[in-house]
Formats: C-alpha cells, sequence, structure tokens
C-alpha cells in the first residue's frame, strides 16, 4: 500500500513522483524482476553455442577460447527500463517538489546496471508480466499515464505534466482503470479481464478480416450467472443534448451492442451489457432490453465517502 496521505497540497507531478518512487523502493527492497537477455562474448572454454565462423577467423580455438553465444539472467528487463526512464521524465518537470526530484534523481542512480528506453505507447504493449508481478503491472500503468499526461516544450525539449484532469480521454482511462482494478479486487470471486472479441462475419476480399477494427471490452465480468460486458465512460456531461432532449452517447451504444451482438451465440450465461459514467448532473439507473440483451446505463458518485462508493458500485453487480 502506498501512503500519500502527507501530500496535502501537492500537485499532480508531485502525486504520481510518491507514487512510483515508494512503488519502486517497495519493488527494489522485494527484489527487482529479473529476465534472460542474449549475449555474445569471447570467453575462456565453451557457454552456450559456439559462434563457430568468428571463433574460427580468430584462431581462438588453438588458445581455448571461443566466441559464444548465451542467455544471461539480468535486471535490465523492459520493465525495469520503463520505469527507469519514467523517472527520468519526471525529473526533467520544472514543477516537481525540490525534495521529490532529489529522491527521484537517487533512485534513477540505483538502478545501475538499467539502460533507458525510448517511451511509448508500443513500448508498454511489449510488456509480458505474470500473475505473481500485479505490482509491476500498477507501477507501469502509472508510467503510461505519466507518458500520456506529459507535454514536451518545444524550446526547451523537457516535458512538463499537464493538468489532465480537463482531458476526457486521460479521465476516461483513469475512470477505466479504477473500475477495472476495484471489481478485480473486491469482488474475488469474479473473473475480471479485458477480452477481445471476434467478428462474427466472413468476407471473400478480406478472409482473415484484418481491415476490421480490434474489439476490447473495457471489463468482462464472470461470476456465477452472470456474464457482464462493461463499458466504463467519462465525460464531463454524461447526456448529449439533442433540440433540448437528454439522450445517451449514441456511439457508447452502438459499441456496447457491437460487443455483445459478436460475441459466440451459445454464451453461457448470456451475456448483459452495462455502461457506466461518473454521475455530472443526475444519478442515472436505466435497464432496457435491446435485441435480446438486457442493458444497463448508470451513473456511479464519485463525490462521497469510500464506504458509500464501494457499496454503491457493488450494489451493481447483486
Amino acid at each position: 500500500m502506498i501512503d500519500i496521505s502527507r501530500l496535502s497540497g501537492a500537485t499532480p507531478v508531485d502525486l504520481f513522483a510518491k507514487v512510483l518512487c515508494d512503488g519502486i523502493e517497495h519493488l527494489a527492497r522485494r527484489g527487482l524482476e529479473k529476465g534472460y537477455e542474449p549475449h555474445e562474448d569471447e570467453i575462456a572454454g565453451i557457454r552456450g553455442r559456439i559462434n563457430v565462423l568468428a571463433s574460427c577467423r580468430k584462431f581462438l580455438p588453438l588458445h581455448g577460447r571461443a566466441v559464444c553465444q548465451f542467455d544471461e539472467l539480468t535486471s535490465n528487463t523492459l520493465s525495469n527500463q520503463i520505469l527507469k526512464s519514467t523517472l527520468r521524465l519526471l525529473a526533467q518537470d520544472p514543477a516537481l517538489d525540490k525534495e521529490l526530484q532529489k529522491r527521484v534523481q537517487i533512485i534513477d542512480q540505483r538502478l545501475e546496471g538499467i539502460s533507458r528506453v525510448q517511451l511509448s505507447s508500443q513500448c508498454f504493449r511489449r510488456v509480458q508480466l505474470h500473475s505473481n508481478n500485479r505490482f509491476y503491472r500498477f507501477l507501469l500503468s502509472v508510467c503510461e499515464f505519466i507518458l500520456r499526461a506529459s507535454l514536451i516544450d518545444q524550446r526547451s525539449g523537457k516535458y512538463k505534466f499537464r493538468d489532465f484532469v480537463r482531458d476526457e480521454r486521460l479521465m476516461a482511462l483513469v475512470f477505466q482503470n479504477f473500475l477495472f482494478n476495484f471489481l478485480r479486487l473486491e469482488l474475488p470471486d469474479a473473473k475480471v479481464k479485458r477480452e477481445q472479441i471476434g467478428w462474427r462475419a466472413s468476407s471473400e476480399t478480406d478472409v482473415e478480416l484484418k481491415l476490421l477494427p480490434r474489439m476490447e471490452t473495457d471489463i468482462s465480468l464472470r461470476r456465477g450467472s452472470q456474464y457482464t460486458v462493461i463499458d466504463a465512460k467519462y465525460y464531463q456531461n454524461t447526456l448529449n443534448q439533442h433540440h433540448g432532449v437528454d439522450k445517451l452517447h449514441s456511439g457508447n451504444l452502438y459499441q456496447l451492442m457491437g460487443y455483445l451482438s459478436n460475441l459466440p451465440p451459445d454464451s453461457s450465461p448470456k451475456p448483459s451489457g452495462m455502461l457506466i459514467y461518473p454521475q455530472v448532473e443526475k444519478r442515472l439507473r436505466h435497464k432496457y432490453l435491446i435485441q435480446g440483451f438486457e442493458v444497463m446505463t448508470c451513473t456511479i458518485n464519485l463525490n462521497q465517502d469510500w464506504g458509500d462508493l464501494k457499496q454503491e458500485i457493488l450494489s451493481l453487480f447483486h
């Protein structure tokens, strides 16, 4: 658990720096992730596979040496490279508290032997984590959010953490991840995951359906006789105005129905859908039957005590 209670009045960049520093120190005490990295080196004796051509070209076997290719256990994994590179990104922000900036730099120096990597969305997609690396998953989500919330100053070339609260796309990611992790932790008897759904389609010209967009749910929840596909959406205004009349965002409903209608017809239990929004203007609790699927649209009030918020979310799944 990371304690942020002492950061009263801190800026968002201070908050994320504190979370990342505490998290990396926790990992260091427990032992950083290790992985195998391919190496090629000239050594005495034999290790791994011999590069025969390179060894013979230098007449190394005459001296009991060889150029060998082998895997070496190291902490220089992609996950650790991302953590170190994100620390460097935070250290560049002029708004970062000076004491936190020193702490970020010290932890960066302690991660010796770990390379930096150019941070990008593709970089995060390449990470492979095991089920026992859940804390890494959390910290990498923090790193990805820091990257998304950073803007480069064209004059200085340095990054600045921007006000993400007004960015609906970033806040949507925060809201979606919050719900995903809440359900995973608070409903231990449920299977909570992000699910890729294949198109129930065929084509003579695009046999593998490569041109069709990928469908991946925000949250798929299976619990006993319950199978719910959940879309978590964030807007500054929950409803659209159409000729002065409140309406749901049509794209949200079309997307959810696209998921439900492309699930295997023999899915058991029969799936239902749920659109969840943060409550802004008014509370929503509506149920519909659309094309044979039960669909619920609802809001949750984030502006309340944790105990009340927890009960409100859990009540949606009972």
